[in-house]
């Protein structure tokens, strides 16, 4: 199966740049548009998912339905949330920045209460292994709703770009996707398609 990655549209912390915020954030009414006009976008290339996955995190969850429809049935999981910010949630990443300077030449640096990169990595990572690779000689195309984080792993494992060495080595803007087709001859997937509204 081929691989549709979708990161969620504008949301409330990405407005007011926060850091990565919480579970709980919403979109704006900007990344509700940005959704419309994705899920139109995608449309005109015609991607009929097989299967849709979602991090359970409500900006994601709100970008799926718009994208795809209210109705229909999704697969929520968490191994594809964010990084967990801890007691950082309501931190601007500005201010983070400043005050821990070093934190992020270290995929293993924890924030306080909450995970590393590197432990949102391993969860992605299995994701792929367990949901992903089984079926990529199989037809058919699998969407993934998600955050830049995740996005990111996901294409560094697929492409064989070290996490441990650079993360992230992709920077994804708000309502944006990436097409990877599993090519055969190769053995691999490559990416496609890129795009954003």
């Amino acid at each position: 199966m081929d691989l549709l990655l979708i990161r969620h549209g504008q949301s409330t912390a990405n407005e007011n740049g926060l850091l990565i915020s919480n579970d709980q954030d919403p979109l704006t009414a900007l990344g509700r548009t940005q959704s419309e006009q994705l899920a139109a976008s995608l449309q005109r290339f015609g991607y009929a998912p097989s299967r849709i996955y979602c991090s359970p995190w409500r900006r994601a969850n709100q970008t799926a339905h718009i994208v795809f429809g209210e109705d229909t049935a999704m697969h929520l999981d968490s191994r594809l949330a964010e990084t967990h910010p801890g007691k950082f949630g309501t931190w601007k990443e500005a201010d983070f920045n400043a005050a821990f300077p070093a934190f992020h030449q270290d995929i293993t640096n924890r924030y306080e209460g909450g995970e590393s990169h590197l432990d949102m990595t391993v969860r992605v990572r299995e994701w792929v292994n367990q949901e992903v690779l089984p079926l990529a000689g199989q037809p058919g195309l699998i969407a993934t709703v998600a955050h830049g984080g995740p996005i990111s792993v996901i294409l560094q494992h697929m492409l064989g770009i070290p996490i441990e060495a650079r993360y992230p080595s992709f920077t994804v803007p708000n309502a944006s996707f990436s097409y990877l087709k599993w090519r055969p001859d190769l053995n691999r997937y490559c990416v496609e398609r890129v795009g954003q509204v």
